[in-house]
């Protein structure tokens, strides 16, 4: 039986092991910013009971039932893969904000992305890291809530909602803001950890 989670995993997964590696990921922002949200996920967790080397296959465990996972075949090290190894696919994401000293109403964007790979003698593994950055004015600004509002890239209004009042206190209608998105999904296969 197959949960409809999974699938989306497999599909990540399998990304993951695609994709090129490209540049350095993005330092988080100055002593001038908060942190608005952080978190981190738990996307699959699943220990390897079959594998089918020529097909490249992984029969997988976990609490929500068996999945079968195909390799891609620029997956590194997909003979170091062992019955009981661990497959773990986590997500950290953080959201922060920094009041610039600057004032404009230009709207810019970056956007970083950097991938690292467990190295050729290691279990298969892979790292991608992103992050987004948006400057924009802030536009409008809701003291009851504690949110205010900047221009997106597509024109339009975005809510941005700001828990630190000392913070919130000190941003203005017209002042320039940068907020800052950063994700990390590691899938990692590791051996199974004898208590």
């Amino acid at each position: 039986m197959q949960n409809q989670i999974i699938k989306p995993f497999f599909a990540l997964l399998a990304l993951l092991f695609l994709m090129p590696l490209s540049n350095a990921y993005a330092k988080q922002p100055s002593g001038n910013g908060i942190l608005l949200n952080q978190g981190n996920f738990s996307i699959y967790e699943g220990s390897v009971i079959e594998i089918n080397p020529q097909a490249r296959e992984l029969t997988l465990k976990s609490i929500d039932g068996l999945t079968v996972f195909k390799a891609p075949q620029d997956m590194k090290n997909f003979d170091r893969i062992q019955i009981k190894d661990e497959v773990k696919v986590t997500l950290e994401v953080s959201v922060t904000i920094e009041k610039l000293p600057k004032s404009s109403s230009i709207r810019s964007k970056t956007l970083d992305t950097s991938q690292t790979i467990n190295p050729d003698t290691a279990k298969p593994g892979k790292v991608i890291s992103r992050k987004m950055s948006i400057e924009s004015q802030i536009l409008s600004k809701n003291r009851e809530e504690r949110y205010v509002v900047i221009k997106n890239l597509n024109y339009e209004d975005e809510k941005i909602q700001i828990t630190r009042s000392s913070f919130f206190k000190q941003l203005k209608v017209g002042d320039t803001i940068k907020v800052s998105y950063d994700d990390r999904m590691k899938a990692i296969v590791s051996s199974r950890q004898i208590n």
